[in-house]
């Protein structure tokens, strides 16, 4: 997606109203939470970071710190990585707060420590409260074809994602948007939206309607397995949504094809499933003509292009 980020209510100069008299802490885990760790390191006195711990990684499943760990370290400020937070409400880390900034943490918090800090915990949840509500709203945006997503500013509660609002930072989609374009989209809205919550932090904040509330789940590797029954439209959607995580595949004996990449191919006088090429093309009937897969990854091999394939091996005449 070629689109530039637009936002609702844009601050330009958020980032020069410094309040270091409020003492925040931030946790936070994955890549997407790194602007807004920065945000807050450079706007308040930002006493330090808790993520989770180190996980194995890679091939040969050595530890990897989080991104956020490598921010904070980058930034200078200390890290706490406890297996959970779970008991840890008296830790004198946690003591002393006037502020504590949520985001991917990658834990529900407990009372107890929702309850610690002077002005409360804050999350900044990557869509439009109240709706996608859950572990996976980047993926469920695209694939329902949502026109906007953003970034809700929201004060947290016991229930998840289920606290007032108190302001949305909204980025507009297409019908080209990709997971990885949405991913950096939402990191720098979500950074945005800090800064303005920051200007105003005793803001009162507004209650969702519940009428509103959809919610979206912790997708799994089984998520991924295309329907071909399913119109152009809707696999164009699965796939942009769902790559490279969880990823799109199709069963291959008792291995996987990983399609990586398709666009719908208009009509075509094919069954669901039934392959057929023309000529640097990879064409897949489906439930209103065919797609074009443009790259895929068969089992055991590098991930190509349908022309690069195409020129040293054959696509299975079903998929």
């Amino acid at each position: 997606m070629k689109a530039s980020v637009e936002f609702a209510s844009p601050d330009s100069d958020f980032g020069s109203n410094v309040n270091q008299t409020l003492c925040s802490l931030f946790m936070g885990t994955p890549e997407i939470a790194v602007p807004v760790l920065r945000v807050l390191a450079g706007r308040t006195s930002c006493r330090g970071v808790v993520t989770q711990p180190d996980r194995p990684a890679g091939r040969g499943h050595q530890l990897q710190p989080p991104a956020v760990k490598v921010a904070a370290l980058e930034l200078g400020l200390p890290v706490w990585q406890p297996e959970t937070l779970k008991g840890q409400a008296a830790d004198p880390r946690l003591q002393g707060l006037d502020l504590i900034v949520v985001m991917a943490y990658g834990e529900l918090l407990r009372q107890e420590v929702l309850d610690l800090p002077r002005l409360g915990c804050i999350n900044l949840h990557a869509s439009l409260l109240p709706r996608w509500r859950g572990a996976s709203p980047l993926q469920a945006v695209i694939r329902a074809g949502d026109p906007a997503t953003g970034v809700t500013v929201m004060r947290m509660v016991r229930g998840l994602d289920a606290g007032p609002m108190y302001l949305t930072q909204t980025v507009p989609l297409d019908g080209t948007t990709t997971l990885p374009w949405l991913h950096d989209a939402l990191a720098d809205a979500a950074a945005t939206a800090l800064g303005r919550f920051l200007d105003h932090p005793t803001a009162i904040p507004v209650e969702q309607d519940p009428a509103l509330v959809t919610h979206c789940r912790k997708l799994l590797p089984e998520d991924g397995r295309l329907d071909w029954n399913l119109v152009q439209a809707d696999l164009d959607r699965w796939v942009r949504a769902y790559t490279p995580a969880p990823g799109c595949w199709v069963p291959q004996g008792s291995d996987r094809i990983k399609i990586l990449g398709l666009e719908p191919a208009g009509p075509a006088d094919l069954t669901p499933g039934q392959t057929m090429v023309a000529g640097e093309r990879i064409l897949v009937g489906c439930g209103d003509g065919a797609v074009a897969v443009t790259r895929l990854q068969m089992p055991g091999r590098k991930p190509l292009a349908a022309a690069e394939f195409l020129r040293g091996a054959r696509i299975p005449e079903q998929l």
